[in-house]
Order: structure tokens, then sequence, then C-alpha cells
């Protein structure tokens, strides 16, 4: 404790020195004022810029900023210097931060697996307190809030903009009257959370009776805002893109930035005219949007060259402000809780909440086989309850409905049951060539009566009970499948799983490490199946991201499914095809080269090696190549040659997941196979 208040009391002390210093120094020279424009993404370059002032020893004596402008602003004023905000920029993950997924690095592997199946998921709290973000916009901006806050500590209060280390100002826009509303006081976060609402992507900030959005649409460059607060010398930083003609017009994109470009024109003219050295950040071949980490250490970079054109000007300014060539500002303090460790990460955690609690999520995907499907999830968790319910549908070739409930009294430990309907339309193959199609209900009860999760560990214990209800079998003119009809069946299955997961991303993993293992005993009579004793399932996978460099990436996986007994229904029979576990049914493996569902034998092991070229930020070559033994007895599993499969892809890891295609070969169909996907996995 009294550690704690030395380190406050050393700031203090710091902060009036600085500000002494400061003081002083401003009576004997005129006052600098720095303006840094909106941009999205582009924004990115004001840190380039501020680096040459540095380096260039100019005093800043008020900073104003407009959206990014106001966050790169608004963290100068209160002590993050260049060098601070370059790392910062570059460490974040601004996927993560422009959406409202939850921080699920130490949550369960449920949660994750959400997370990469809905490219939309918005919460809902119902509670007494009241937030100032709420709905009106396809993001609230919670990520970004909570950075915010955590960047911000120290500021959390209410206080006078002009008394921060730097006095700072940053415009938003208030869509009630169209007017501008310049933040003078108030919450630092909130002000620069304000300032870059980009209407209907960002949900609004509600202060009093306005409805406060992105600044840019009233003054995107708020020069008029530093002379008001006593500068006398402007250096103003702007990222807008150079006049486009007609003929540069071509494309919706083109047209849509061209709009938003002619809106955030109020007032822009007027400001540059009074700046006493502008900076004009060319932006060329990057938009707004571009947050990747290639885009945002160009645009740094692009701003310390521009800078650096203007250096000679810089230097002559120094003479106009009273200051001498060697003259070197003080620099603003970072408050001490900013730099204490433990206030640097946030805890996202479970933990129990003290409102109603409710989650939407969104899929869609297309794909060359099932073409379109959505799905919709909804979860409710009842104001301090443990128990949590939850549904989901799928729409499309495949229809699934799913209702679960969860009793939740350890924090790790849950059980849960669940009913899940499918309709399946599934046609089967072998060796390339169709066999026969099988369309059926399945109705399951599942009772998992362990499911304990931990961080990257989860492991489920249960019984299920499954209800095969074959509406239609379609056999192929040359099919030798051997059967004319299927009769419903039901099973009672016990199983045990475990999972483990410490890859850093869910797809397009470059580190870390992927096991299950599985055991499951399937009867129709509790214990017995068809009079004799049940039949066995193991089944296991494990995969490792092995790094070769930044961009290239080593992943082998070795897995396999293994079935004992006899009498082994054609519902459970091991499938093989395309590039996911578990896709069309329950025990599908993935098989590169493979598109359809292939029929193989009981006892099946296959060893993957796959090579991911990342290019630039989001863009994904894939390389691999497969080898599989099958037999119906495992004494006879290495008596045949191996199938062989092989496979080249590319994908974009967008917002609404990979968008890509894969062209393959393998010798389980003798044919070339090409595959379109587009979304999420579901």
């Amino acid at each position: 404790m009294k550690g704690r208040r030395r380190i406050i009391l050393l700031f203090i002390v710091l902060m009036i020195t600085v500000w002494s210093a400061s003081a002083q120094d401003s009576l004997r020279r005129k006052r600098v004022a720095v303006v840094l424009s909106g941009g999205g993404a582009r924004g990115m370059a004001h840190i380039g810029v501020l680096k040459v002032i540095e380096r260039a020893g100019i005093p800043i004596d008020i900073i104003t900023g407009t959206s990014m402008g106001s966050i790169i602003g608004g963290l100068y004023a209160i002590g993050y210097d260049a060098h601070r905000l370059d790392s910062m920029v570059k460490m974040q993950d601004w996927g993560f931060l422009l959406s409202d997924k939850a921080d699920v690095r130490n949550r369960s592997l449920d949660d994750r697996r959400k997370q990469n199946t809905y490219f939309l998921l918005r919460t809902f709290h119902w509670g007494n307190k009241k937030s100032a973000v709420e709905s009106g916009g396809l993001i609230t901006g919670k990520n970004l809030s909570a950075l915010f806050d955590r960047l911000t500590v120290g500021y959390h209060d209410s206080i006078d903009f002009n008394r921060l280390p730097i006095p700072f100002a940053c415009v938003a826009t208030n869509i009630i009257d169209n007017t501008e509303y310049d933040f003078h006081s108030g919450v630092l976060a909130q002000a620069m959370r304000s300032s870059m609402a980009i209407p209907a992507v960002f949900s609004p900030v509600r202060k009093g009776n306005m409805i406060l959005v992105d600044g840019g649409l009233r003054n995107n460059y708020p020069a008029d805002l530093a002379r008001e607060m006593g500068a006398d010398i402007i250096i103003g930083v702007t990222v807008q893109s150079l006049p486009k003609s007609s003929d540069d017009l071509k494309t919706s994109a083109g047209i849509v930035s061209q709009i938003i470009e002619v809106n955030c024109k109020n007032k822009y003219e007027e400001n540059l005219a009074i700046t006493d050295v502008a900076i004009r950040v060319n932006p060329q071949g990057y938009s707004a949007a571009n947050f990747g980490s290639t885009a945002i250490d160009t645009l740094i970079n692009r701003g310390e060259a521009e800078a650096m054109k203007h250096w000679d000007e810089l230097m002559a300014l120094k003479k106009i402000i009273g200051i001498g060539d060697d003259f070197t500002p003080a620099r603003p303090v970072l408050h001490p809780k900013v730099l204490r460790k433990e206030e640097q990460t946030i805890d996202s955690r479970l933990v129990k909440t003290t409102e109603n609690t409710q989650e939407l999520g969104l899929g869609v995907r297309f794909d060359t086989e099932e073409m379109v499907a959505l799905q919709i999830n909804g979860a409710y968790r009842p104001r301090n309850s443990k128990m949590d319910f939850e549904a989901t549908l799928r729409l499309g070739k495949r229809i699934m409905a799913r209702i679960d409930g969860s009793f939740n009294p350890f924090g790790m430990n849950r059980t849960r049951l669940s009913y899940i309907y499918r309709h399946n339309d599934i046609n089967q193959y072998n060796r390339g060539k169709r066999e026969f199609n099988v369309a059926y209900n399945q109705h399951s009860l599942d009772f998992n009566a362990l499911d304990f999760n931990v961080r990257n560990f989860n492991v489920a214990i249960g019984a299920r009970w499954d209800f095969y209800d074959f509406r239609e079998v379609l056999i192929g003119v040359h099919s030798n499948v051997g059967i004319d009809r299927l009769n419903n069946e039901h099973y009672f299955t016990y199983y045990a799983d475990v999972n483990y997961n410490s890859e850093n991303k869910w797809i397009f993993a470059s580190r870390g490490a992927k096991f299950s293992a599985g055991f499951a005993y399937y009867s129709d009579k509790f214990t017995t199946y068809q009079n004799h004793s049940g039949f066995t399932m193991i089944k296991a996978m494990w995969r490792i991201s092995l790094p070769l460099n930044s961009h290239l990436t080593f992943q082998p996986m070795a897995y396999g499914r293994l079935l004992f007994g006899a009498d082994i229904p054609y519902s459970q029979r091991n499938m093989i095809g395309g590039i996911w576990f578990n896709h069309y049914v329950d025990h599908q493996m993935p098989f590169v080269g493979t598109g359809q569902i292939e029929r193989t034998d009981n006892m099946f092991i296959a060893l993957q090696l796959q090579l991911q070229q990342r290019i630039m930020d989001n863009n994904y070559i894939l390389l691999g190549a497969v080898g599989a033994q099958r037999a119906d007895k495992i004494r006879e599993i290495l008596r045949h040659g191996p199938l062989i499969g092989t496979q080249i892809s590319y994908f974009y890891n967008s917002m609404f997941g990979p968008l890509g295609a894969s062209l393959g070969y393998s010798t389980t169909s003798h044919k070339p196979y090409f595959y379109i996907n587009l979304g999420f996995e579901f």
C-alpha cells in the first residue's frame, strides 16, 4: 500500500514539474497545436508524423482530432508517445477489436467454436444499469470500449480535457440536429468512442438528449477547434484520398468511398487554410477498413516519410515558435496505473452476471455441394442463475434443430441435456461413383453428465439415445452396395470424449496443438445389440502447427476411427470426404482431394501433411497430402496399398469466415475435385 502511495506521489510531483516547465515555457513562446484528421485505418499514419515532430523537438501544447485522429490524439494527450503508440497498435488483434466477439482465450472450447461459426454475434443485457452505448449499429463496439478503458486508466472520471497533460479536444456529430459537438470535457474513453462511431457500423453514443456518431460528418479536420483553444501555430495531418475523376469510380466500393469522402469535406478547405504546416499523407491502396498488420506498418511508414519531406519547414517553424534548434520539449508522463502490469490486461474469465443475458448468433455459408446454408443460435442466461438455455436452427440441404439446457454449479463443470433433430439428404459414393442416395430424419436425446472445461481442455462423459427414421433410399443402377432398403433403428450410446486445443487461432493456426479422442459403446437394448454384445468405437486425432518462419507453417495430422463388433449398421459406419470432421454426418472424417462422402472399412487410419503459407495479412495458400490405410479387421490394416489424396487451396480469412476454393485429386474417387467455400463451417 505504501509503495503504491509513493508511486502516485511521485507521479504527482512529476506532473507538477512537467506542467510548471511547460507553462513557463509556453509563456515565452507561441503555442503549438497538432490536428489529426479522421480516416479509419488510414489514421495510423498520424503515428509516423508524430515520430517526426518529436524528432524535430517541436513542443505540442494542444492536440485535436476526429475519429481515428481523436483516438491517436487522446492517447497522446495523456502521455503515450509515438513509439509507444506504434507498438500498441501493432500488437492489437484488430479483427477482434472491430467486432463484438467475446475474448475467449480463457474460455471453453465450445465458446471458441461458437466465435468461429457465427460471423455476427450480439449480446444483450437486461439489468438496472443503462449503458451509454446501445443499439443502432451492426457492432456495439464493446471491445473497442474495453480497450479505451484499459488504455485510459487514471482518467475514467468526468474531467476537463484542458487539464490533461496536453490539452485535448475531439469532435462528434449529433445526428438529432446534424450539428457538431466538441468534447472539451467528460469521460475521455467515451469521447474517443463517440468521435469514431461510424453510422450504422458502430452503435452511436447517447449523451443526454444527443445521439453522437463519427465527427467526420461535420468536421473531419478540426483545425478551427485548435485555434479556438489558443493555438498560435497549427501542424495538421490529413489522410484523405486524392481527388477522383469519373474514370476512377467504376466499382460500388469506389462509389461508396467517394460518398464518404465528399461528406467529410465540411469545413475541410477552411481549416486547411489556417494550417501553418499541412502534412498530407497519401493513403493510396488502403481503405479506411485496412487494419491488417502490413497495412498498419505501411501507413505508419508513409506518415513518417511524408513528415520528413516537411523537415525544413518544421525546423524553420521552431524560430517562429520562439525556440532554438536544440530545444527539447518536456514530454507528458503516463499515469502510474497504466504502467502497472496488472492494469494492462482485461479479465476475460467467465463470471456470474447480475443481469439477464441473451446472445444471438447468425452464420451464413455457401459451397458448391450444398449451396446456401443459414444457421441461427440463441442463448439465454437468467440473472443470478446457474442455468443456461440455448437453441440452434440450421436451414439448407441439411436441416438441424437443437435445444440445450445446462446446469453449471461449479464454474468449470456443467451438466447438459440436449435434444437434436436432423434431416439429411446424402449421396454416398464408392470410388467416385454414386452408390445411392438416402434421406432420413434423426432424433437424438443427449445427456452429458460430466462436461468439464478448463481453458484449452474439455472432458465429456454421457449417454445418448438416437433414432434413425429412413424415409427414402435410391440405389444407383451400377451399385453393388447390397441393400435395397434401410430399416428404422435406434441406439443407446455410452461415450467419453477428450478434447484439447492450444492453437493460437481456430482457423489458419500458426502454432499450437490440437488433440481429441473418444470411446463409445453402442447398443439397442441398453447393454446388448441384436441379442449379442454391442459394438464399440475408438477415435483419435492429433495435429500440431509448427512455424517454419513468420509466414510458413507445417501441420502434420494423424487421425483414425476404429469399429469393433458384429452387425455394425450403415448409420455408424466410417465415412470419409471433404476437409472437415463431422461436417456431413457425425462419423465422417476428412480426406483431402475427395469431395463427396465415400464409404470405407471399419478400421481407418490416416496421416495428413500440410503446408500453410500466409501472404500479407489474410491470404492463405494450403498444400496438403494424405495417406490412409483401411480394413475390416485391425490385423489386416496394412494388407492393402494406401489411399492417397492431394489438394491445393486458396483462402481469404474474412470476418464472414474463410472465402476460397480447393482443387484436389485422390485415389478414392480417381477424378479431380473442385470445391468453393464461402463462410464459416457448420
